[in-house]
């Protein structure tokens, strides 16, 4: 049973084929990085953009905007909630890196015209993925310096990452729609797949949101984050 009930979650999320065709018309937004205030916690908690940003989080401008609204409306509703954020830009090389490893595992599962879509579930498709164009964020609430119960931690790969599996606690499921309402209030389209993605301005966004475009285009990490490699 709990099987169909996850094959009828994932049948309601974006799947390759909506997203592959959407245009990107660039904006020019510069990466920033993102900086700490009472209500925002941003520092790396993976290690492989260790090497290329350091420690720093970066995201394009209007996200970065964007997330501080989003701490401070998170304050406002629950004293002491900080929005934290583990995640953001990611060089498009690790993103091929990981694709190509994931579409390796894969190969011969499926049909070779069906393997990059099959692949796209696990890792994104360089091309339209959201994270190497500074347009997604992973993120989560922390009370008293700890995170908040949703259930599962962030990138543990199960299927009770889907924000409305029914086999959370009732106290998780609420933490997951508080934080994304607190992001969908500010713009940020939500990929329910994972409760703590979410991003803004990418292909999965337009989408989402049914917008002609998106405007933040893939880019590799320049020393200068204000000069982008095309």
């Amino acid at each position: 049973m709990s099987q169909e009930v996850y094959a009828a979650l994932e049948a309601q999320m974006l799947q390759y084929q909506d997203i592959a065709d959407i245009p990107v018309e660039s904006n020019n937004e510069p990466l920033v990085a993102l900086i700490q205030s009472p209500t925002l916690v941003a520092h790396q908690l993976r290690d492989e953009m260790l090497s290329i940003t350091g420690e720093k989080i970066y995201v394009r401008e209007t996200v970065a905007r964007m997330l501080g609204a989003v701490s401070m409306q998170l304050d406002s509703q629950v004293p002491g909630t900080q929005l934290q954020v583990g995640y953001g830009y990611r060089a498009l090389s690790i993103q091929k890196t990981n694709f190509d490893r994931q579409r390796a595992r894969l190969q011969g599962t499926v049909p070779d015209s069906e393997l990059d879509a099959a692949t796209h579930r696990y890792v994104a498709i360089p091309d339209i993925a959201a994270h190497p164009a500074g347009a997604a964020v992973d993120v989560r609430m922390l009370r008293g310096g700890e995170p908040v119960d949703c259930g599962t931690d962030m990138w543990e790969f199960i299927p009770d990452t889907y924000t409305f599996s029914p086999y959370v606690s009732r106290s998780a499921r609420d933490n997951r729609l508080l934080l994304r309402s607190a992001m969908m209030g500010t713009g940020f389209a939500p990929f329910d797949g994972e409760w703590w993605h979410f991003s803004y301005g990418d292909k999965e966004w337009a989408a989402y949101y049914d917008k002609p475009a998106a405007f933040y285009e893939q880019l590799e990490f320049s020393t200068n984050p204000d000069i982008r490699v095309q």
